[in-house]
């Protein structure tokens, strides 16, 4: 009799993989990178939490069943090149990628742009999306930014640099503070999201403001959120639901998180929930 329960759990399992079309356990390499601009020379792009961010989360992995992780802090744009390189480079067709950041970004004429440590350079964000689609089976990006608008102070004709990945090589234009500084807060809708590949998820909706949280070191309340849905056995449905709720409740209203993009196919980080045997 127990051969038999054993022999039925197992079938259930087996059929929920092949109707999910991916197994029960996820295979998934992480790049977290979080950024509080200390090395930056601008002191008002100085935040408090996204170091405490990437920690909480890389914790939060490391309980479910997500090993391979990479904590990549305070980066400045050559060390963001470097590590996101190496991490694309990583990637095999049979794997789900995942990009987790924290710290600041910007969008520029519908355009969505990451900000290095050092506060000169900005890296597009749809490109780094292709980039990891062109090499694993999935991908799924968290973006945990656009905390504020602090370069609203500066001379218009400074200049940040624009930095696109492109493996080993980069390609370097100029965008000027004044079209940052005036352009919308917070983030815009991808526009590059085409087919079944990838999931995007904010820590806000379009256009509005993420909160960087009222205790210097102790994560924003994004980062709390979803380091506390992702160790748990659910899907990654499920994940970003029950953070976005989560998140809404904790701001009063004053943050919700959202998701673009989708999969074909059920992710479970920390695996399926156990099923009751019969």
């Amino acid at each position: 009799m127990r051969r038999l329960r054993h022999f039925t759990l197992g079938l259930i399992l087996g059929l929920a993989g092949m109707l999910t079309g991916a197994p029960a356990q996820a295979e998934v390499k992480a790049l977290l990178v979080g950024s509080n601009y200390a090395i930056a020379e601008n002191k008002r792009l100085h935040l408090t939490n996204p170091i405490a961010d990437v920690q909480m989360i890389e914790a939060a992995l490391k309980r479910s069943a997500v090993q391979d992780v990479t904590l990549l802090e305070e980066p400045t744009h050559t060390q963001w090149e470097t590590a996101f390189a190496d991490f694309v480079h990583s990637l095999s067709g049979d794997d789900i990628g995942m990009l987790y950041f924290a710290g600041h970004g910007f969008q520029v004429d519908g355009a969505n742009y990451l900000m290095s440590s050092d506060g000169t350079s900005l890296i597009p964000l749809e490109n780094l999306v292709s980039q990891i689609s062109a090499k694993a089976r999935g991908t799924i990006i968290v973006i945990d930014a656009c905390r504020s608008n602090p370069l609203y102070a500066l001379e218009p004709e400074d200049e940040l640099q624009i930095v696109t990945i492109e493996g080993a090589a980069r390609q370097l234009d100029q965008v000027s503070v004044q079209e940052i500084s005036f352009s919308k807060g917070g983030l815009a809708q991808m526009g590059n999201l085409r087919g079944l590949s990838a999931i995007v998820f904010f820590s806000t909706e379009p256009g509005n403001i993420a909160e960087d949280g009222a205790n210097p070191g102790k994560g924003s309340p994004f980062a709390i959120e979803f380091a506390k849905a992702v160790k748990r056995r659910q899907s990654l449905d499920e994940v970003f639901r029950k953070t976005a709720i989560a998140v809404n409740a904790r701001t009063e209203g004053r943050q919700s998180p959202w998701r673009q993009g989708d999969l074909p196919y059920n992710v479970f980080l920390s695996g399926m929930r156990a099923l009751p045997i019969p």
